[in-house]
């Protein structure tokens, strides 16, 4: 394949990044081996789709972002102990049976998913803001999710802080090390080929798609009823969350408040589903919660970016005539 069909998949794939990422779910959904060989990728796919986040993130953007400390304070403030919170006083108020709500809890005590950064640039929406809210909740995530987990759902939470901030400086780290070699070599090609750079993060995210269902048909296939169910309970409450911290944040302005949205709704499941380890094997309905919840962070973007795109289209910081490719990283 010639450079030059390389950048023409690579603008492709940024161009159909949200059908590209829900066809990844359904083929890992469909074809086991193939989800069961992705799995042991997963570390390479979170290191690309960082890169190509990135490189969607000029450095004046994110500086500019980190220069709104009292935005930056909000949002955080939101995702790590809002959101928990709302969702703690909706399951008592609904009576959910105890493993369903203990699932939807722990999944929401989760910070940000790490690719929502890249979600964020397929959408148009604020790549900056969703980098920085990703990457200050994640750090700060062994601090504050073991002792919130005991207090809220009385489930002890083991998470090894010191490992995690290793695995995340050397992923984020080298990304962000490679994005500066690229533009530093490479400027000319990165500012020129906005939909590529957003093509490299949807590789990795297919990926990390594909290797997520590991595992699932058996789910689906064993018990399809109640997999159903609480499959269309996921999708609500992603969509739900995303909508509140999409309302909250209204008033500053729409591409701020659907970014903000983003990062409510979709939480890095895994990241608690691993720290809670034996402490919910058994307990009904938790683990199959936990699992439905990263089908809609996968599937969300395709089904919500016409939507995503009038809104913004509508909006004063966002008009009509600024390219989508461009609106990440000039709008902060």
């Amino acid at each position: 394949m010639t450079s030059w069909h390389a950048r023409e998949a690579l603008a492709f794939a940024g161009r159909n990044g949200p059908l590209l990422l829900f066809g990844g779910v359904l083929i890992g959904l469909l074809a086991p081996p193939l989800a069961e060989a992705a799995r042991p990728l997963l570390g390479l796919a979170v290191f690309v789709f960082t890169l190509g986040a990135f490189l969607k993130v000029d450095l004046p953007a994110f500086h500019a972002q980190i220069a709104q400390r009292s935005t930056i304070a909000m949002v955080l403030l939101w995702t790590t102990f809002g959101v928990p919170l709302v969702m703690l006083g909706l399951v008592r108020l609904l009576g959910l049976s105890d493993g369903l709500a203990l699932g939807m809890l722990l999944c929401m005590l989760a910070p940000p998913v790490g690719s929502a950064a890249a979600i964020a640039a397929m959408l148009g929406l604020s790549a900056p803001l969703a980098l920085l809210a990703t990457v200050a909740a994640t750090l700060l995530c062994p601090l504050y999710i073991p002792p919130l987990a005991s207090l809220l759902v009385g489930v002890d939470l083991e998470i090894d802080a010191s490992g995690m901030a290793l695995r995340l400086c050397t992923i984020v780290g080298g990304a962000f090390a490679c994005a500066l070699l690229l533009r530093r070599f490479a400027g000319r090609f990165v500012a020129e080929n906005p939909h590529a750079m957003t093509g490299i993060a949807v590789l990795g995210l297919i990926l990390v798609a594909i290797g997520a269902m590991r595992g699932m048909q058996t789910l689906f296939l064993d018990r399809p009823l109640d997999v159903a169910g609480v499959f269309g309970i996921a999708f609500a409450v992603n969509a739900g969350f995303q909508v509140l911290g999409a309302a909250l944040f209204w008033p500053g302005g729409r591409l701020r408040a659907l970014s903000v949205g983003l990062v409510s709704g979709n939480r890095n499941v895994t990241l608690v589903w691993a720290a809670a380890g034996t402490s919910v094997v058994g307990v009904q309905g938790v683990e199959l919660y936990l699992a439905m919840s990263v089908f809609p962070i996968f599937m969300m973007p395709a089904l919500t970016r016409g939507l995503v795109a009038r809104l913004l289209r509508r909006a004063e910081d966002a008009p009509p005539e600024a390219p989508a490719a461009t609106r990440s990283q000039a709008s902060v």
